[in-house]
């Protein structure tokens, strides 16, 4: 059986993205960890050559990072932590925006490939079986970042549990004395991440006993003006329904429903509380500072590098795949009051 860069990191007690920086930027790498390193590699036989076989130097040089928009809010911190990470590994980041459309998606992976990238990042939107033709016919390295995948072909994906953040969010809300919740929900068609939210939603208010009416539930795109729109219908619901918390998917719509209301001259927490989803910068600047989900997005990026580095080395497409958690936590701030 061939020894993998796995295989040298455990016997060396290092990670293999270690590994990794002693076969391509050795200069990166402490004197006394690079002889053990490389000690360990003559002693299981594993040779360098062995990234030359699957690689060309070309491809080895440049990962591709497929967006659906580089002006969304959250891309600036997914993108510090891939660009870090990337850097650390001597390699070049080549974007794509996919400017929401999943044919201009389609379209990335066969540019970057073009490009004779080594690996992909995609990001953000729902990998189904439309991508298995392209994926297994580039047969390089991809990774997924904030999404997951319906597709037959195996990746990884690094996130955070979407369900749980979310049951976190109602269950916070209702520790604050709050039963009357509404949800502004992302899209559900192309869109795990807004499934999942939902999802994680209509579990917290069945956990605490409150019954799910689809009437408190709004969707939007991720955006300001979708979390404003969806506010209005909202409140044009009213008196038919009564809320005293919105709950929403991400924080630009989060920061959408309180401009709203604010136009309507209500306030935020004493006459509506509202929560959003990401910890922007954007979070604590605004008035009032909006409680919300983080979501550590450098962190995302980065796991998501090093997974393709250990991939590209050990010449795979389908090293350990699955579901990659990474921790959430909820900032309280200041827009939601305790009712007594």
């Amino acid at each position: 059986m061939r020894v993998t860069i796995r295989d040298v990191a455990n016997a060396a007690g290092v990670s293999a993205a270690t590994v990794s920086r002693v076969l391509n930027r050795p200069d990166l790498v402490d004197s006394e960890t690079l002889d053990r390193v490389r000690s360990v590699m003559e002693m299981m036989e594993y040779h360098p050559n062995a990234i030359a076989r699957g690689l060309s130097v070309r491809r080895s040089e440049t990962i591709g990072l497929i967006v659906p928009g580089i002006t969304d809010l959250f891309f600036n911190e997914l993108y510090k932590g891939i660009d870090q990470e990337s850097q650390r590994h001597g390699l070049k980041v080549l974007l794509y925006d996919s400017e929401h459309s999943r044919e201009r998606a389609l379209e990335g992976f066969s540019f970057l490939g073009g490009y004779q990238v080594a690996g992909i990042i995609f990001t953000s939107k729902l990998v189904t079986e439309d991508y298995d033709p392209i994926l297994q016919r580039l047969d390089i390295p991809v990774a997924l970042t904030l999404t997951q995948r319906t597709s037959k072909t195996p990746l990884p994906a690094f996130r955070v549990d979407d369900v749980r953040a979310t049951f976190e969010l109602v269950a916070y809300l209702v520790s604050r004395g709050h039963r009357q919740i509404g949800m502004i929900a992302g899209k559900q068609s192309d869109d795990s991440t807004g499934q999942l939210r939902l999802r994680g939603y209509e579990q917290g208010l069945q956990h605490f006993g409150i019954p799910f009416d689809p009437r408190l539930v709004e969707y939007g795109q991720y955006r300001f003006d979708d979390g404003y729109a969806a506010m209005q219908r909202l409140l044009d619901k009213q008196p038919d329904i009564t809320l005293t918390a919105v709950c929403a998917a991400a924080d630009e719509m989060a920061l959408g429903a309180i401009r709203c209301l604010n136009d309507h001259g209500l306030r935020v927490p004493e006459d509506m509380s509202v929560v959003g989803f990401d910890d922007l910068p954007i979070a604590r600047m605004v008035t009032p500072r909006l409680t919300t989900v983080a979501q550590p997005f450098a962190d995302i990026g980065a796991e998501a590098v090093r997974w393709l580095v250990e991939a590209i080395a050990d010449n795979t497409t389908s090293a350990e795949v699955g579901d990659y958690f990474l921790p959430h936590r909820i900032v309280e701030r200041e827009s939601v009051r305790t009712i007594m």
